[in-house]
């Protein structure tokens, strides 16, 4: 059996229907055509606003309507510990396609061009293509983690807004002009029943009556049949166009237009209950705040209040000149050199307010600073010591009861600055769009084996060091996070890499390794990763090796063949074999080793 219950929140004015089971099918489209919709996570129909026909239905399905427990506040915290939770689950699948970009790309450098040196470009093209598509899911799922943070933050500030004192107050004057709307409907209805209700109605007064009692009807044949000459329309028409049409006779006339006012007074009726409910309501929970500014400090004539229109777009103060029942009047000047105007400003608009006699002390304390238009004044902290216009003082200071606080702006973490910055990375990388290069017989190395090479050289502040096959840099960066005061030569036969190479800052030779001429002196270090394309690692090893001062080290990778084993492993202080797929990141799987060698 399904259990339903109702509520009513004078917080929101909204009505909510709580259902322990699916409604069936009838029930949910009467639910829906009165204006609820479905709350999921809540897992309630809820409806904008209270009206006497959402009512009914609730007392019909839920045989009463209680308050709700939880109030505005709270329910904005619970949905903004939902949004929170949306933000989470957003963030954490930014940092895997990051995570996702960065595994594919992981020889090349954030914000640079992705260099791609497969032997088959396309599969270079593919995997850029992948790149590009998670560093666009990843900043995608930043900017919705971004909104529901947003959408969290918004929902308890504007619950927090609403519960502000001027705000109620501003509530309760729209509620208090909606009543009145309701009463004079009302009271329209009761002047057209009398006007119905005399003794003697003939046809003429009943078509006096009907021009100014505007009812309107569709009058069908079967419920009023009439021959010609009589109108036989039979859509929509006033009651004096049915009068005078020959469709009803004057007591047909005064039965429907009773009828209609009938109704409309008890409607206009429901409608001012609840409105008096509401302001009771409201008015209570006002007075409990202490009520708006102008309540804790009456404003009077001589003083002055702070609010929009006040000198220096309301820093300054504007004088009263007026009070009046529900506002003050004071003088506004729109900064066109002309007269000034007078300015109505509700109560409840009135951010701070001082009375004529504070407004005396100041003066006499020389603490204002009188504006060139008259309209007002600025406040300091010691005496004034010449005239100023309105838009030259700033941090101006007063009596200020004032309608709220401002809120810090929450801390940031070190690791949500630093995933924002990765992210404006990518967005920046993507508006310039994802740029391929095939540089042939380029395998950048993983970084984790580029840093153990850079280990395995025993590098140290100082030290010359050689990458004579440079490529995108992998192994300059382990250099350098090894030993930041090394001095690195780089030689890359690419132009376009090399060119990036020394755009990052880095010295680098552009050309064939083989035929470059090195500096004299030789190198105390050299990590290199050359090409192995017909045992061409052999060659730039060997004359690597050469180029060694004596005691330097050589730390180099090789293709782990025959050629190799015969040639290079008898050379090498420590040789060893890499696991298989290595490289496959690259896109070969070619075996490989590690040596170590010492200068001849």
């Amino acid at each position: 059996m399904n259990s339903l219950s109702a509520t009513y929140s004078p917080d929101d004015n909204k009505l909510r229907l709580y259902a322990s089971t699916r409604l069936d099918a009838e029930t949910y489209q009467r639910v829906r055509a009165a204006g609820f919709k479905w709350a999921p996570k809540q897992e309630l129909f809820v409806a904008p606003m209270w009206t006497p026909a959402r009512e009914d239905l609730l007392l019909e399905l839920a045989g009463e309507i209680e308050d709700e427990d939880s109030s505005l506040l709270q329910r904005a915290e619970e949905r903004a510990e939902r949004f929170d939770d949306y933000q989470g689950k957003r963030r954490s699948e930014a940092t895997q396609a990051s995570a996702t970009a960065d595994e594919i790309s992981q020889a090349f450098h954030m914000g640079q061009p992705i260099l791609v040196g497969h032997h088959s470009e396309k599969r270079a093209r593919r995997d850029a293509e992948r790149i590009e598509n998670n560093m666009r899911r990843a900043v995608r799922l930043w900017d919705t983690a971004d909104y529901w943070e947003h959408r969290a933050a918004g929902a308890v500030a504007h619950a927090k807004y609403k519960e502000r004192p001027d705000v109620r107050a501003r509530r309760i004057r729209q509620i208090e002009a909606d009543q009145r709307k309701r009463e004079r409907t009302k009271a329209d209805s009761e002047k057209a029943i009398k006007a119905w209700s005399v003794d003697g109605l003939t046809m003429e007064k009943a078509k006096a009556i009907a021009n100014f009692d505007h009812v309107s009807k569709s009058f069908s044949l079967a419920e009023f049949p009439r021959e010609e000459p009589a109108s036989q329309y039979e859509g929509p028409m006033s009651l004096w166009s049915a009068l005078d049409g020959g469709v009803i006779n004057a007591e047909q006339a005064r039965e429907i237009s009773l009828r209609v006012h009938r109704r409309s007074i008890a409607w206009a009726e429901r409608w001012i209950a609840h409105y008096t409910n509401r302001l009771a309501y409201e008015r209570a929970m006002l007075a409990d705040q202490g009520g708006i500014v102008a309540d804790r400090t009456k404003p009077e004539k001589g003083g002055a209040v702070r609010c929009l229109f006040a000198p220096g777009f309301g820093r300054g103060w504007a004088y009263i000149v007026r009070v009046n029942k529900v506002s003050v009047t004071i003088l506004h000047n729109y900064g066109n050199g002309g007269r000034n105007f007078r300015q109505l400003v509700p109560l409840d608009d009135i951010k701070a307010v001082m009375t004529a006699d504070q407004v005396t002390e100041a003066r006499a304390a020389g603490r204002l600073v009188e504006t060139e238009d008259g309209t007002g004044f600025f406040l300091q902290e010691g005496p004034a010591t010449t005239k100023q216009d309105s838009t030259a003082v700033a941090g101006d200071t007063g009596t200020a009861t004032t309608t709220g606080k401002e809120t810090a702006a929450p801390a940031v973490s070190t690791e949500e600055t630093e995933a924002r910055m990765k992210v404006d990375a990518m967005r920046e990388q993507l508006r310039q769009g994802v740029r391929v290069e095939v540089a042939p017989m380029l395998y950048p190395t993983p970084a984790e084996l580029a840093d153990r090479m850079a280990e395995l050289a025993g590098v140290t502040d100082g030290m010359k060091v050689l990458e004579p096959s440079a490529g995108t840099g992998v192994l300059i960066d382990a250099v350098k996070r090894a030993a930041p005061g090394a001095a690195i030569t780089a030689v890359e036969w690419d132009a376009r890499l090399a060119a990036r190479l020394r755009e990052l800052g880095h010295s680098t030779a552009q050309g064939d390794f083989l035929t470059w001429a090195p500096p004299a002196g030789g190198f105390d270090c050299i990590v290199m990763n050359p090409p192995f394309d017909k045992g061409s690692d052999m060659t730039h090893i060997l004359r690597a090796r050469d180029m060694l001062k004596p005691g330097g080290v050589l730390v180099a990778i090789c293709a782990n063949g025959p050629r190799q084993n015969e040639r290079l492993q008898p050379l090498a202080v420590h040789w060893e074999a890499l696991p298989a797929g290595t490289f496959k990141h690259a896109g070969t799987n070619v075996n490989t080793a590690l040596l170590v060698m010492h200068a001849p």
